[in-house]
C-alpha cells in the first residue's frame, strides 16, 4: 500500500531489492521450506510470526499481493503430527493457553492486514481501474454457495451448523479467487509462477512425507502401518492428493525448459512421493495425471528433447522392476497395509449416502449426517464433519439435486475458462485442477479446506495471467 501511494519509493535500491525478492524462486523456495521447518520440528508459532512479518512487508511495500500466493497456501501444511488436534486431543499445542493467545492475536492482525489491503485495492489503489472487471465464475460459486448453505433444507436436520459449514466450505474454495483477483496486477507476474510454487510444494511435502516414517508405530512386525502416516493437517489419503496436485508442475518445465529431461526425472519423483504417501486414489488417479502429462510432453516435444524424455522414462521403469525384483519382501513389508482389495469401508459409507438422498432428494440433509463411519476419528463435537469419500455422493446426500446441478453450472464455468484461455501454462494448472477432481472420486479433498485454497487459487490463474502476444519458442526451437 506504501508502494503504490508513494511510487518514489521505487527509486530505494533497498525496496527495489525487497521487491525483486519477493518475486523470485528463493522466496518461493523460502516459504515452502519454512512449512517444512515448522511441520518437522513443531515450530508453528515462530513460523506463523515469520509468515505474518513477510506478508505485512508484502502488503506494504511489494508492488501488489502476488508475493502472498506461497503463504497462503503454505500455512495450512505447517502443523506438525504432534500437534494435530484430532490425533492428539489432550497435547496438541493448541490446548496451550499462550500458543492460544499468540496464535489469535497473529490471526486477528493477519485479517485486519487482508481487509485493508483489499478494500485499499478496490477502492483507493492508482491502478485500480486495471483490476477492476467482473470474475467469470461469479454466478457458478454464487449458486453452489447457496446450494451449500441450503443444504438439508426442509430435512429434519437442516440448522444453523451445517448452515455454518456450507458457508465456510464455499469460502475456502472462492475467497482466495476473489482476493487476488482484485489484488493482483496480473500482467506484472510471470506466467509460470505458480507452476514454480508447485514444483517446490511437491518436494516439501514429500520431506513431510518422509519424516512421517520415523514416528512411533508406523513400522510393525508385520510391515508398515499406513494410518499411523499422519500429519498435523490431513492422514495418508490428505496427503497423497496434494502431492498428486503437484505432478504437472515438473513436466511443464519438462517441456518449456532446455535439457527438460531433468524436469521429467523430478516429476518421476513427485510420483513416487505419490505413492509413498500409500494412498491408492491418490497413486492410482496420480498416476493418471502422470500419464496425460508425459504422453503430452513427449508428444510437444522434438528431436533431442523428446529422446531425453523417453530415456528417463524407461529408465525409471526399468531401475523400479530391478529394485522391486530384488528387494521384494522389503516392499511387500513396506506397502502391507495398502495392498488390500477393500473399500475401506467406503461401500457402507456410500450406500448410506446414497439412500439419504432418496429420503430427501431435492436438498439433502446436510453436512452433519454422514455417521457411518467416523473418518479420522473426528471428536462428536468437532466443526468438521465426517463425510461421504466422494464428490458426487457428497453432493447428492448433502445438498441434494440442487447442489448437484449448482456444482455442474460451476464446472461447465470452469471448463469453458479453461477453453476460452487455453495457453501452455493453463493446460497444465488444468492438469493440476484435474488431479483434485480425480482424487476426490474416492476421497473428500473437494471439501477439505486445504485443497480448496490451492483449488481458488489455481483458478484465479488460468482466468487471469494474460496470453503471450506470440507463442513462445520449443526449446528445440531455441536451439
Amino acid at each position: 500500500m506504501i508502494y503504490e501511494s508513494c511510487p518514489a519509493l521505487g527509486e530505494n535500491q533497498f525496496i527495489r531489492s525487497l521487491q525483486a525478492f519477493f518475486r523470485s524462486v528463493w522466496y518461493q523456495a523460502l516459504v515452502v521450506l519454512l512449512m517444512v521447518v515448522s511441520n518437522v520440528f513443531a515450530l508453528e508459532l515462530p513460523v506463523f510470526y515469520i509468515y505474518l512479518f513477510l506478508g505485512l512487508a508484502v502488503m506494504l511495500f511489494a508492488e501488489d499481493t502476488l508475493p502472498l500466493v506461497p503463504i497462503f497456501l503454505c500455512c495450512y501444511m505447517t502443523i506438525a503430527p504432534e500437534n494435530n488436534p484430532a490425533t492428539h486431543v489432550e497435547t496438541t499445542v493448541f490446548k496451550d493457553p499462550a500458543f492460544k493467545v499468540q496464535f489469535m492475536a497473529i490471526l486477528g492482525v493477519a485479517a485486519v492486514a487482508i481487509a485493508a489491503r483489499l478494500v485499499y485495492s478496490v477502492a483507493f489503489s492508482p491502478s485500480k481501474g486495471e483490476r477492476r472487471g467482473s470474475p467469470a465464475l461469479s454466478l457458478g460459486f454464487l449458486a453452489l454457495g447457496v446450494s451449500y448453505v441450503l443444504g438439508g433444507l426442509f430435512s429434519p436436520y437442516y440448522s444453523a451448523k451445517t448452515a455454518l459449514f456450507g458457508l465456510v466450505q464455499i469460502a475456502s474454495l472462492c475467497a482466495l479467487y476473489y482476493f487476488f483477483y482484485f489484488t493482483v496486477d496480473f500482467r506484472r507476474a510471470e506466467k509460470d509462477y505458480l507452476l514454480k510454487y508447485f514444483l517446490f510444494l511437491g518436494f516439501g511435502i514429500i520431506l513431510e512425507t518422509v519424516r512421517l516414517y520415523f514416528l512411533p508405530g508406523v513400522f510393525t512386525p508385520d510391515g508398515v502401518d499406513r494410518g499411523k502416516l499422519t500429519t498435523g493437517w490431513g492422514m495418508y489419503n490428505n496427503i497423497g492428493c496434494i502431492v498428486a496436485m503437484c505432478i504437472p508442475a515438473g513436466f511443464y518445465f519438462a517441456l518449456t525448459h532446455q535439457k527438460g529431461w531433468r524436469y521429467t526425472l523430478l516429476a518421476c519423483l513427485t510420483f513416487g512421493g505419490v505413492i509413498l504417501t500409500q494412498s491408492r486414489g491418490s497413486i492410482l488417479f496420480g498416476g493418471i495425471v502422470f500419464a496425460i502429462s508425459y504422453i503430452y510432453v513427449v508428444t510437444k516435444s522434438k528431436g533431442r528433447e523428446r529422446l531425453g524424455h523417453l530415456v528417463v522414462g524407461g529408465a525409471v521403469i526399468l531401475i523400479v522392476m530391478v529394485l522391486f525384483a530384488v528387494f521384494f519382501e522389503k516392499f511387500m513389508k513396506l506397502f502391507a497395509s495398502m495392498i488390500r482389495f477393500d473399500s475401506n469401508g467406503r461401500d457402507k459409507i456410500w450406500k448410506d449416502g446414497l439412500a439419504q438422498f432418496a429420503e430427501h432428494p431435492l436438498f439433502g440433509v446436510g453436512f452433519y449426517e454422514c455417521g457411518a463411519l467416523r473418518w479420522g476419528n473426528l471428536p462428536s463435537d468437532s466443526f468438521l464433519p465426517p463425510r461421504y469419500h466422494d464428490t458426487y455422493l457428497q453432493l447428492l446426500a448433502s445438498g441434494g439435486i440442487v447442489a448437484l446441478l449448482c456444482y455442474a453450472f460451476h464446472r461447465f464455468q470452469t471448463v469453458r475458462l479453461f477453453f476460452k484461455n487455453k495457453t501452455r501454462e493453463n493446460m497444465f494448472l488444468g492438469l493440476v485442477v484435474l488431479a483434485l477432481i480425480l482424487t476426490s472420486f474416492t476421497d473428500c479433498h473437494f471439501f477439505n479446506f486445504g485443497p480448496g485454497l490451492l483449488y481458488s487459487v489455481v483458478l484465479v490463474f488460468i482466468e487471469r495471467i494474460p496470453k503471450a502476444e506470440k507463442p513462445e519458442p520449443t526449446p528445440e526451437q531455441t536451439n
